[in-house]
């Protein structure tokens, strides 16, 4: 009963954090595409879409491995490592988003991009460091059982001031661009870090003994690397649909994927409020050797998430069209028919529950590795021959048709490894 009331509790807060930044994400998003035009507004989200795959080797399975060594170091009392592990993921950070951003700098002045997208992202580069250090820190916050102070800074605080600046832009007169949009990003990231860094040092303040550093980098590199690619995969099996679209088709298919996207985003909502709860918990339960508690709280976890999202995929699948045309206006109607193909394949996600988390958190993250790299497969060969066949529409169908074999291929793997049932019953 306790248990499930912390769930209830710790889900709240985290999804009404959520449900904020989706509906701060969801204006700004409304601003941006009303204000740049379907021409602009690809470009800006194909720019963004390239830094997301090069801050992939800078955050990839980072925050895994954090949550689960934070929680497991607190639970076994090991504060020497714990100080160890807050070190090493904060110099690996920084270390590998300098040769990150080198190594673009240099695509950049050998001309290995588009010429209208390299005007911005000699800026953008610069969100790859910030946006590392605004992943570690969230995830160490995490792995101490703060869910809300963890997602508080990217999710809240960095949409708030991109939103007071757009508005001040716009009550002025000032055109927007797609480079101007990127120096508010770099400006409200830079904010949030400052931001995450204060809420992290009390954390550890009030949570953690000094001790002095302990490290077990090779232990924590070989962990790191399943998580890392897996990382890799999924954000591949997300993005790769975007800067494909960009390549292959036009800057407007972008907009109308990235508009599709974030209505889908919606979906997703119950189940990443769900999963930021209940990692560091299952990491501890299963630990511990507690089999019937962590399917106590799979089970209530994927109910919950379900009876949250279900909803609003009804709701989008009715009203995507009215909704689409309310919000974004009628030059982005052509989003609709993917937001309905997108929706299907969130069904299943939603229904699935919480599989990845839980191969993750408790050691059998190679099996997850497994599957990822045969739904990256499935999603390669899908995209390569719809994609230019059936431009935006093609995407769609491969990654919804890619989501479903992700999951259905991680819970067989579950209940495989662990005898445990993550989907709804």
């Amino acid at each position: 009963m306790s248990q499930s009331i912390s769930l209830y509790r710790k889900f709240t807060g985290t999804a009404g954090v959520m449900i904020i930044s989706r509906g701060l994400a969801m204006v700004t998003g409304v601003i941006f595409a009303r204000y740049l035009g379907p021409e602009q507004f690809g470009l800006y989200s194909f720019a963004l879409a390239i830094i997301t795959m090069a801050t992939l080797p800078v955050i990839a399975g980072l925050p895994n491995l954090l949550i689960r060594e934070v929680a497991n170091f607190q639970l076994e009392n090991k504060w020497d490592f714990l100080a160890g592990v807050i070190n090493w993921s904060r110099v690996y950070v920084l270390v590998l988003s300098f040769i990150i951003m080198m190594c673009m700098y240099f695509g950049l002045y050998f001309n290995l991009f588009k010429a209208s997208v390299t005007n911005l992202l000699w800026v953008a580069v610069l969100l790859i460091p910030l946006r590392g250090l605004l992943t570690q820190q969230g995830a160490l916050l995490n792995g101490f059982r703060q869910p809300i102070l963890a997602q508080f800074p990217v999710q809240i605080f960095a949409p708030t001031i991109t939103l007071i600046i757009l508005c001040f832009y716009i009550f002025s007169g000032v055109d927007l661009t797609g480079k101007k949009l990127i120096y508010i990003s770099i400006l409200a990231s830079l904010l949030a870090f400052f931001v995450s860094a204060i809420l992290l040092h009390k954390t550890i303040k009030s949570k953690a003994k000094k001790f002095a550093p302990q490290y077990s980098i090779k232990t924590w590199h070989a962990s790191l690397l399943p998580f890392t690619i897996m990382a890799f995969i999924g954000t591949l099996n997300t993005e790769l649909a975007s800067v494909l679209l960009g390549w292959l088709a036009d800057n407007e298919s972008v907009a109308y994927f990235k508009v599709a996207m974030q209505a889908v985003a919606l979906i997703a909502l119950g189940l990443t409020a769900v999963n930021t709860v209940i990692m560091p918990n299952v990491a501890r339960l299963y630990k511990k050797g507690d089999l019937k508690g962590t399917q106590e709280l799979l089970t209530k976890s994927v109910r919950l998430s379900s009876f949250v999202s279900l909803p609003i995929i009804f709701f989008l699948i009715v009203f995507g069209e009215l909704t689409i045309s309310l919000l974004f206006g009628k030059g982005y109607l052509e989003a609709y028919p993917i937001l309905v193909i997108l929706c299907f394949g969130q069904l299943i996600n939603v229904l699935m529950g919480s599989v990845g988390v839980v191969l993750n958190m408790t050691g059998n993250e190679n099996s997850a590795l497994k599957s990822l790299s045969m739904t990256l497969i499935v999603n390669l060969l899908l995209l390569a021959t719809l994609v230019p066949l059936y431009g935006r529409i093609g995407a769609a169908i491969a990654v919804s048709v890619s989501l479903v074999c992700w999951n259905v291929l991680m819970a067989r793997s579950v209940y495989k490894l662990t005898g445990l049932k993550c989907w709804i019953k």
